[in-house]
Order: C-alpha cells, then structure tokens, then sequence
C-alpha cells in the first residue's frame, strides 16, 4: 500500500495566491494526510497561508493514491471540489476548473466555482462575489436581542506566466456582535479580527476589510516571497500558542524555503501598538506600530513524524524596522542582546505525529522566560513564562466515515508575553499584542482550556459540527497585576514574584457549547443553522455570572462564516 508521502508532486514555486486560513481547506488537508499515513515534504501544514498551487499538487497526489478501503466518496467528492477552486493548478494548461453545464448569458460562471474565469498561455485571472447574512437571536438574563450581519465584496486572483501571483479580497461588513464579544470590543477599546472600523450609536460596527498579497518567485524551485496584508497562523493545533488570526490581519513580508524535507518561513510584520485601553494608562500612547519579526522551520524527521523550531521577537523603533532583526537565521536572542535592547522574545517547538492512519497526536511547547534554578525549586517563581499544547485528532472515529474528533488542551503561565514599560516613557511596547488583542490564543494568559471538536459530514454537502470550550483563568482584581492581561507591565503592581500558580488571581471559568450545520446550495453558496450557549462566572460571585444563549440563522456566498465561539 502507498503512503502519501508524496511522490511525483514536487513544488517548483512558480506563483500562485493563498488558500484563505479560514477556509475549509485546511480541515481536509488535515484529514487526508493524517489518513494517509504520513507527511508531505512540500505541503507542511504548520504555516498557513498556504500556497494554491501547492494545495492543488498535494490533492491531485491524494486522488492518485489508494488506501486498503480507498477514500470514501465524501472526500473524492472534496477533492474534485477543491482542486476546481484551485482551478489554475489543477490541469497543466490551467483549465481545471469544472465546467458548468449552464453558463449564465454564455459568460458568467462558466466554472461552477468561479463567476469569472479566464485562462491564456500567460495570464490568469478568477473573480467571485462576496455576499453574506446572518441573523442572530440572543437570550441573556439582562435581555433578547435580535442581530443582524451582512457583506458584500469581491474575491480576485490573477496569475502572470509562472513568475508573479497575486489575490486580493475586499469587503464592506456590518456586524452586531453576541452580547459577550461586545462587551470584550468595548474593555480593549478594539474590534476582534478587525484594525479599522466605524462603531455606531447602537453598537453595531461598519468596516471595510481588505486582505491579499502579492507573490513572486525568487529562486525557481527553491526561494518564493510574499508581500501583503492578511492573517498569519504558526501551529497545527485548533489554537496557537505563537501566532494566530484572532488579532487581524498585519502587514508582513514572508521568505519561504523549501530544500528536500525542510521548508523555512520568514517573516516580518508591522502591529498595531496597544492604544489607549479603558484603564490602563500604559496603553494611552498614539505612536501607532511596532514590529516582530518570526522564524519556522518544519522537518519530517520520519515519515510519520513532523518537527518545527520557532522563534519570534516583538519590538518598538521609532519610524523604522531594527535592520538586526531582518537576519534570515535562527536566533534572535544573541541578535536581542548584542543590540542592549530589551525586546520581547519568544522560541519553541511544535510536533505532530500520526501513530497509526486516522490519528494524528500534535504539540507545542513555548518558552518565554526561563531560570533552571527557580524552575526545579518549584516554588512559582513569575519569570518562569511558558505554554503548552497537546492534542488528538481522530478521523473516521469507530470506523464512522468522515466522522471526525478533535481533542486539545492548552495551558499558558501568567505574565507569559507581557512586557516592561518603554524607558519611563508611560507606554508598552513590546507585548505579544496587535491591535489591543493577543497575537496569539484569546485567552492571552493564566489560564488552563480544554477544548473538544466533532465534526460529521453525511454527505459532501452537509457538515455538522460541535465545538465544547472549557477553561479556567485568574483574572486581576483591584489594580493588581495578576499576569493574565497581555497589556500591561510585569513590573508594576505584581502580588510577588513567587507563589505565582497557573490559575493567578480570581478565578474565572468559562464554558461554551456550540452546534452548526452547513448545507452547501450551489458551489460556495452556502447556507447556515446553529446555536451556542456560554456561561462564565468568577469564584466568590464577585460579579454576576454571564449567560447567553443564542440561534443563528444565515446565507453566505465565498465567504465564511462569522463565529463566536474564541472563548
């Protein structure tokens, strides 16, 4: 029996746009390849956004190769439905995409994924509609509420010879966000996922939202860089310890590289500084930016087992990026030093293995701040900041076809990513933040979570999923700095710098329990119906216990689903 290891799809590079992080994608590229065995050497699924075109060699290989019972006729099915997304890739004349039987006036959708698609020797290009509403009817013990979402845009990518792709996305987006979002929106002074945005009277937020790179070979077969602006993900996990898309999306440049079994990312980005935060002075600052800079290098030591090193520093320069920090090469601790700055650094690794076909176990470990001496006398000592993830993923559970589980949990010590105050200048400037929010998990840090997935798919149309949240997290109380609010100084108002426990401060537990059910209409017409419940509650009943309830109801075509269910 083959593994899908993979054989004849090597990467050459040439360019193409990214697979949105969102996209539904990345579930299945997790599925086959955890079913099939073993991992890819060019399709190395810790960093996303990934490449079209790798995604589309990855699939093609995929339906070449056949397990002992063959892929069931769920995921031929995707896989049909994927590579016509990735038309471009999908034939070598990139003509890939399936054709429709009736074209609308002979000219639109011609391809059942794409309203436009055109294809020349040396030119690509592919537009789509963005359209989307979601109605949501919420319960809490204060009131019940009806919300409404909507957008409208347009998705393009275009392809010039092998030499230079691009994507660009832009939507107009109105949304009124569950009662618990909002409140969060209004403490941070921010709006999740998003850096620009109009608030109104009422509460609701109005926003336009462009995402997209530019993308170009640099050396063939090799070296490839990006220049955009979008959402960045380092991890295998349903969370990241390092990097997510909680934030929004940044402006970055990214080098990859790709020789043999390695594949290397560097990338650069350019964050929304904390500003001005109810409270909390340190953030009362209108400079704008700061910087980070991370590097990932993902192996396959065995065919079955994956190894990834990172690195990542955040820092603030006046109106420039520390030309130090622009180094390709792995490790920014000597750089941080012998620049006398105190920046913000962070390093780890992230594991994943697949013990048998079907299940995949993954990990990450991060490491912030680290004495042996303190750590081994275990007596809670606060500049010991580290984080932790261990996870499962099951597929065809019990022998169910495309019934698939996930397991994970997650820990973060207090006070890991926060920072000191710049030089007394009354700000903080080199916290793991972007635009107010935590770069990386949601729940920033102090806290211990469990989370658990199920997702069921009947048939290629029809997906089910449940999510279950729970975790614990001490929170501050007073104006004392218990570690969990990435936002402020490690040097001021802390209890003590020992006893500090993973739970610091009050404890506060939180618990959500969602359900979804997606019934694809047409090629990415997509229609919608769940629920969540959440409830969270501090110990001593210090504040009223937070409750709500609510059902959801929505349309969306190329456009996925708003959801608030990150904590």
């Amino acid at each position: 029996m083959t593994c899908l290891g993979l054989a004849s799809g090597v990467s050459t590079y040439a360019q193409s746009a990214h697979v949105d992080i969102n996209d539904g994608t990345y579930g299945f590229l997790n599925r086959i390849e955890t079913l099939s065995g073993s991992f890819s050497d060019y399709l190395h699924l810790s960093t996303q956004a990934l490449s079209r075109k790798d995604v589309a060699l990855y699939i093609k290989d995929a339906q070449r190769i056949n397990l002992k019972r063959g892929w069931s006729n769920v995921d031929n099915a995707l896989m049909s439905r994927y590579l016509s997304q990735n038309g471009e890739w999908a034939s070598e004349d990139g003509d890939g995409a399936l054709d429709s039987r009736n074209p609308v006036m002979g000219t639109f959708y011609k391809k059942k994924t794409d309203f436009i698609y055109h294809n020349s020797r040396n030119f690509f290009l592919s537009a789509n509609p963005v359209l989307g509403y979601q109605g949501i009817y919420e319960t809490t013990p204060q009131e019940k509420v009806f919300r409404n979402q909507y957008a409208a845009g347009a998705r393009i990518r275009v392809k010039y010879k092998d030499i230079i792709g691009a994507d660009l996305n832009f939507r107009y987006v109105h949304e009124e966000p569950v009662s618990y979002y909002a409140a969060y929106n209004q403490n941070r002074n921010t709006l999740i996922g998003v850096h620009d945005y109009k608030q109104q009277a009422n509460g609701s937020y109005d926003y336009i939202l462009p995402t997209g790179a530019i993308n170009a070979s640099v050396l063939r077969n090799y070296i490839s860089a990006s220049v955009g602006y979008d959402y960045q993900k380092i991890g295998d996990g349903y969370r990241s310890l390092i990097l997510s898309d909680f934030s929004g999306p940044v402006w970055y440049a990214k080098l990859s590289t790709k020789v043999w079994k390695f594949q290397y990312d560097n990338l650069y980005m350019r964050l929304s500084a904390d500003h001005h935060i109810p409270g909390n002075n340190l953030t009362n600052y209108s400079g704008g930016y700061k910087y980070a800079t991370a590097h990932h290098l993902s192996t396959n030591v065995t065919r079955w087992l994956n190894i990834g090193l990172y690195e990542m520093v955040v820092f603030n320069r006046t109106n420039h990026f520390e030309a130090g920090y622009m180094n390709p090469l792995i490790f920014y601790r000597a750089i941080e030093r012998s620049l006398g700055s105190p920046d913000k650094v962070a390093l780890g690794i992230n594991a994943k293995a697949i013990p048998v076909r079907g299940l995949g176990i993954y990990g990450q470990f991060l490491l912030n701040e680290f004495t042996a001496k303190e750590f081994f006398a275990n007596n809670g000592y606060m500049h010991n900041k580290w984080g932790a993830q261990l996870g499962l993923k099951y597929y065809d559970a019990f022998t169910v076809d495309n019934l698939d589980l996930q397991v994970e949990g997650n820990v973060v010590r207090p006070y890991t990513f926060q920072h000191l105050e710049k030089d007394n200048s009354g700000y903080i400037a080199s916290n793991f933040t972007n635009n107010n929010l935590p770069l990386a998990h949601p729940l920033g840090a102090g806290f211990r979570e469990l989370v658990f997935i199920a997702n069921y798919r009947p048939t290629a149309r029809l997906q089910i999923n449940a999510k279950a949240l729970y975790y614990q997290q001490g929170v501050d109380t007073g104006n004392l700095n218990f570690g969990n609010d990435l936002s402020k100084s490690y040097s001021q108002n802390i209890p003590g710098i020992f006893g500090v426990k993973m739970i610091h401060g009050a404890k506060a537990t939180g618990l959500s329990l969602s359900l979804n059910i997606s019934y694809e209409i047409a090629p990415n017409l997509n229609f919608d119906l769940g629920g969540t419940h959440r409830s969270y509650a501090l110990e001593h009943n210090i504040l009223p216990e937070q409750k709500s309830t609510y059902f959801y109801s929505g349309i969306r075509l190329n456009l996925n689903r708003k959801d608030y269910t990150a904590f």
